[in-house]
This record gives structure tokens, C-alpha cells and sequence, in this order.
């Protein structure tokens, strides 16, 4: 894993981690502490995400001008199975979870 481009867009990369990572905290303790399946999930996906956006950060300011693919190549951290694989996980965890909690209630 090519670490060189952790200094490109720090700032991006560091709004991600530290939102997914809080966020994403904050409801896997809840869930785990209340025993609520449902809320663990959730958490659990947002602390994914929180690491989707350190190793491939959203940049809004270049978006615009450049491709999605050129832009993916230029600042991810890691391979595109690594991320595709990491993607496919967050958003079936944070699914199962938004399911468990507001339709089975568990």
C-alpha cells in the first residue's frame, strides 16, 4: 500500500476519518451497551466509512474539472479491490443495521 499520498488532501482525509470514526463510535458503544443489534451496525458502518474516507477522501473543490477515475487514481490509498471490497461491507452493514433498527426493532 502506497502511503506517499496520505499528504494529499490531509484535510479531506482527516474530516472522514474523524467523522465516520466518532460518529460511528459513538452508535457501536450505544448499541453494544443498550444490546441493540440494529444501532452495532450502524456503527460499525460509519467507522467504515470513516476509513473509505482516509484511504480515498471525497474532494468536492476538483470534482467539476476532473473524472471520477482520475480523481479515484490520484489520491486513493490501496487497490481497487481493497476499496470495492471495503464499499460492498459498509454499505451492507450500515443496510442490515438501518433494517434491524427501524423495522424489526431489534
Amino acid at each position: 500500500m502506497d502511503t506517499s499520498k496520505f499528504s494529499r488532501y490531509t484535510g479531506s482525509r482527516i474530516f472522514w476519518f474523524l467523522f465516520g470514526t466518532i460518529l460511528g463510535g459513538l452508535g457501536f458503544w450505544n448499541g453494544l451497551k443498550q444490546n441493540l443489534t440494529g444501532e452495532t451496525l450502524i456503527g460499525l458502518g460509519l467507522i467504515l466509512l470513516g476509513i473509505q474516507g482516509l484511504l480515498r477522501p471525497v474532494v468536492l473543490s476538483r470534482v467539476a474539472r476532473i473524472s471520477k477515475e482520475e480523481m479515484a487514481r490520484d489520491v486513493a490509498i490501496g487497490s481497487d479491490t481493497l476499496h470495492g471490497a471495503l464499499s460492498l461491507v459498509m454499505a451492507a452493514t450500515l443496510v442490515v443495521g438501518f433494517v434491524m433498527k427501524y423495522l424489526v426493532k431489534v
